[in-house]
């Protein structure tokens, strides 16, 4: 030990020390060939270091000074977080400052996996926080694309708080140019939470920037007011269906928009909005809907005192736009719907009669030409319903010793329900904007159904009692229209579209319709439906899906073939034939996981797009391989990417898809 003079006279003592030097505070330990340690000012250099800093950071170094408690300058470092004899990946840097539970703040840094350089950064700040959220940039991600050329992408990541982030996103591609991308996230006290993306693509030959909007937010507002805004809005029909990697928006034909402001007084509910729709019919030409804006007030049903009479309604007014290309027409409409019932609860049967008046005022009407360009026109008409549920019978089967269940239960029985309404006069004039106008005319039908439920008493995982499990829930449904002349069957949202009997003219009887679910246990469950066209005696439509979600991954399978209906049966040929399936693979816990999907079309027998991803995970970093092809429409492309997650930091996502933009350690 040495005293050491100071600057103001005064001295201190130091500790220098030679050989094989180790210093230990709480789980820093830090060794080298030579040691001089202030112990007053808690300052010090080792020569020929190493050592290792919480949050678990391997260091060799020529020099490290200690500045502080808190903070090290390090001279020719190198820096991992693998505890392996042979670290996976390391950086090495001629200067550094360490921030203890912070970051690394490096010059001249070279990355190097498996001994391998592979890039460069003139500076560099890795995060080291022990929540291993930390503003920084993220590690590039790489790719090529048939169609855009090679990619390569990074981004920088904001952590604004716990609870909120944003990331920039900068991407080029070699055939396509510069991509910019922005997403902003939170989440606060529920349901208030928000994702709002946004991207930008520049072409090389200088034309018309592309763009791509989705927003999706719900924020509580002071008052008890909820806030909840939805957009889905891009360039051209063009850019959504080339570059979008999600294949549910490159299949959409339609873009939206909405602001919504909702709040609840006891059973009532008010309801503000604004929004616009439109549905594209080629690349240019598109059919818009608008609300500008919607007021809702709706009450839910409230029962009267003691008399079981049910009362409920709602009531809205609104200014309506609507429109093909760039003719669009407005209107005005105003609707009220108030609503009575008086359920009966009888020995094994459920009756519920109801009804409604409906009052509707337009402010103008379809002129000759189909313009909205005639007075204003009110609609009036009633509906009355009854709807009976039973009698129910069912069967209990005892079972002892099964290994699935011991007591069964089998319940099966009718449902009914009558609806009449009055004519509604001068449809063909109403303006017809939603269902709202399109669906009330005035009708007398019948909807009945069988209802078959099997229930089972399966055994408490946690060792309570045994619960009761619906195993099975089977559907069969028709209706039988007694007036048709109208086409009353047209509008009837209960099937997939209108139906006709032979030769055109309007039937009596819909489809039959089958809806059939089996859920053995609550990560397995499967749906089959069934449509068959009683007029045409042909099948109409055919579905069936599968899910299953364990602790080793997940699997969503499902098939979907719609028939066009037809007198000949060399007609009777499938309009639609898709088989659409995703699944997750945990091949080694926490190591190695496969992922993929695959959506195929049976009628051209083509693979419409298919996806897998790839990724393997160590102590201290993470490989992930993708591969994407679409042969969808125009669109034939197959793209290849791969990206590391280092640990402490996070890999650029994708942008123009369904995942989330910043992956990995810095995800929140």
């Amino acid at each position: 030990m040495t005293e050491v003079p100071r600057p103001d006279g005064t001295s201190s003592r130091a500790i220098e020390a030679k050989g094989n030097v180790v210093f230990v505070r709480g789980e820093e330990r830090l060794a080298g060939d030579a040691l001089t340690l202030d112990l007053e000012a808690n300052t010090g250099t080792f020569e020929n270091a190493t050592g290792y800093v919480t949050p678990g950071v391997f260091i060799e170094a020529k020099r490290i000074e200690r500045v502080d408690a808190d903070t090290y300058r390090i001279q020719g470092g190198k820096f991992t977080s693998c505890a392996q004899p042979t670290p996976r990946w390391n950086f090495t840097a001629s200067s550094a400052t360490l921030d203890i539970d912070d970051k690394i703040r490096a010059k001249n840094v070279l990355f190097k996996v498996y001994g391998v350089p592979a890039l460069y950064f003139p500076y560099f700040a890795y995060p080291i926080e022990s929540d291993q959220r930390s503003t920084g940039i993220l590690f590039p991600s790489f790719g090529y694309s048939s169609a855009r050329g090679f990619q390569l992408a990074s981004g920088f990541f904001w952590a604004m708080s716990r609870s909120a982030d944003q990331t920039l996103l900068v991407e080029r591609y070699s055939k396509f140019g510069v991509g910019v991308g922005h997403e902003l996230r939170w989440i606060g006290d529920s349901p208030s939470r928000g994702t709002l993306r946004t991207y930008g693509l520049r072409p090389p030959s200088g034309g018309d920037t592309e763009w791509d909007v989705d927003w999706n937010a719900q924020q509580m507002l002071p008052g008890g007011v909820r806030a909840s805004l939805n957009a889905r809005r891009y360039s051209s029909i063009f850019f959504q269906q080339s570059y979008q990697d999600a294949l549910n928006y490159v299949s959409s034909r339609s873009e939206r928009a909405s602001l919504t402001l909702q709040k609840s007084f006891g059973g009532t509910n008010v309801q503000a909005f604004a929004d616009t729709l439109d549905t594209y019919y080629g690349e240019d030409f598109a059919r818009t809907n608008r609300h500008l804006p919607s007021l809702r007030i709706s009450r839910s049903p409230i029962k009267l005192g003691k008399t079981g009479i049910v009362v409920g309604g709602e009531a809205r007014a609104e200014r309506l736009q609507f429109g093909e290309g760039d003719f669009l027409q407005s209107f005005s409409r105003f609707d009220v719907a108030p609503e009575i019932s008086r359920p009966f609860s009888l020995p094994f049967l459920q009756v519920t009669p109801r009804g409604s008046v409906r009052y509707t005022r337009y402010s103008a009407t379809l002129d000759e030409f189909g313009d909205v360009a005639g007075p204003g026109l009110d609609r009036r008409f009633l509906e009355g319903s009854l709807e009976l549920r039973g009698p129910q019978f069912y069967k209990v089967f005892e079972t002892p010793g099964n290994f699935y269940s011991e007591k069964w239960k089998h319940t099966i029985g009718p449902e009914f329900l009558w609806i009449v309404r009055t004519p509604v006069d001068q449809y063909e004039a109403i303006p017809k904007f939603d269902e709202v106008d399109y669906q009330f005319l005035g009708t007398n039908q019948v909807q009945y159904a069988l209802v078959n439920r099997v229930y089972v008493k399966r055994p408490d995982p946690g060792g309570g009692k045994p619960s009761t499990w619906e195993l099975l829930n089977w559907r069969i449904q028709q209706t039988y229209y007694v007036k048709i002349g109208e086409g009353q069957n047209e509008f009837d949202s209960n099937y997939l579209n209108a139906f006709f009997g032979p030769g055109g003219e309007p039937a009596h009887y819909s489809p039959l319709q089958s809806r059939l679910r089996v859920r053995p246990t609550q990560a397995l469950s499967a749906d089959f439906s069934y449509e068959y066209d009683v007029n045409f005696k042909q099948t109409r439509s055919l579905g069936a899906s599968l899910r299953w979600s364990g602790a080793r991954g997940l699997l969503n399978t499902s098939w979907y073939r719609y028939n066009r209906v037809a007198r000949k049966i060399e007609n009777r040929v499938a309009l639609a034939d898709t088989i659409r399936s995703s699944a997750r693979l945990e091949v080694l816990p926490g190591r190695l996981s496969l992922e993929g999907g695959a959506d195929y079309d049976l009628r051209q027998d083509k693979f419409l797009s298919s996806r897998g991803r790839l990724r393997y995970d160590v102590q201290c970093c993470g490989f992930i391989g993708e591969v994407v092809q679409y042969n969808y429409n125009r669109r034939q492309e197959r793209q290849i990417r791969f990206s590391i997650e280092l640990a402490n930091v996070g890999s650029v996502g994708n942008f123009q898809g369904e995942e989330n933009a910043a992956s990995g350690a810095w995800r929140p």
